[in-house]
């Protein structure tokens, strides 16, 4: 029989990860989606857009009033790191989040990558923004379903936001035990006024489309921690007063504005 060698060892992960800890597969590329008729055909010119609409089931036949959006390039999460993941993806992968995860694991932010707090990745959106333009951020407490919020997306603003992952990664109500970060880039109103969000976050390459009412209601359920399913003998730090408490992630967000890209005005 020939002789074949052994296959070449794994790349090391990045610093702070538990070697012994599982680690999200990093998923190809999403499979090319035939789009059939007329569905989501006003979004034609931004297929990333167009997808979304149309596997979400959003404005499929009728365009919206309203639709901006930045186009941010995808960024797969390696580990338990999803919120840091996600402030990369809005500082356009620089500095990129294994070397978030550094600077958070020295900050006593976390043990693995996890961001159970909004106030530390607020700390941390803070600092790395500092260099990217003129961009500046705040702490939101309260419903994300609010004048407030809409009118920084209106605007040109962008939000990273904890929520309740559904299987698909929509959110959904499970008081906190599936917590996941996103970021959100944009925001569409349909013909009857309601309000979504377009997101990205670091479990898919596709462009996410939610409604704001079901995020809302998910980052207020964010009460409880459970211990993840895919890390069950890791430890995770979490903030004074758990996730509910006033360091915690219930009811708050990170709002971000003047950013120095130009967002892409659909409609």
């Amino acid at each position: 029989m020939p002789h074949t060698s052994a296959p070449p060892p794994p790349p090391p992960l990045p610093s702070g990860i538990n070697p012994a800890a599982p680690v999200a597969a990093t998923k190809d590329p999403p499979a090319v989606i035939n789009i059939s008729g007329d569905e989501c055909g006003w979004a034609w010119e931004y297929p990333e857009l167009q997808k979304g609409c149309y596997l979400n089931r959003v404005c499929q036949y009728t365009p919206p009033k309203q639709c901006q959006y930045y186009s941010v390039p995808s960024i797969l999460q390696v580990g338990p790191t999803c919120g840091l993941t996600a402030l990369s993806m809005l500082l356009n992968g620089s500095p990129s989040a294994a070397e978030i995860l550094e600077d958070a694991v020295a900050q006593e932010y976390t043990f693995n990558g996890e961001m159970f707090s909004a106030q530390y990745l607020y700390e941390l959106t803070r600092k790395h923004l500092d260099g990217h333009g003129p961009g500046a951020c705040q702490l939101h407490e309260g419903r994300l379903c609010c004048s407030k919020v809409k009118e920084l997306l209106q605007a040109g603003g962008c939000l990273l936001v904890p929520y309740d992952a559904d299987v698909n990664h929509a959110p959904c109500l499970k008081t906190g035990h599936r917590a996941h970060w996103a970021l959100i880039v944009g925001y569409l109103v349909e013909a009857h006024d309601k309000f979504y969000v377009l997101a990205r976050h670091g479990k898919t390459r596709n462009l996410a489309v939610w409604s704001l009412d079901d995020l809302s209601e998910s980052n207020a359920n964010l009460r409880e921690f459970a211990q993840p399913k895919g890390y069950p003998d890791l430890e995770f730090l979490q903030p004074p007063g758990g996730l509910g408490g006033a360091l915690g992630l219930k009811k708050r967000a990170i709002l971000i504005n003047g950013l120095p890209q130009q967002s892409l005005h659909v409609r």
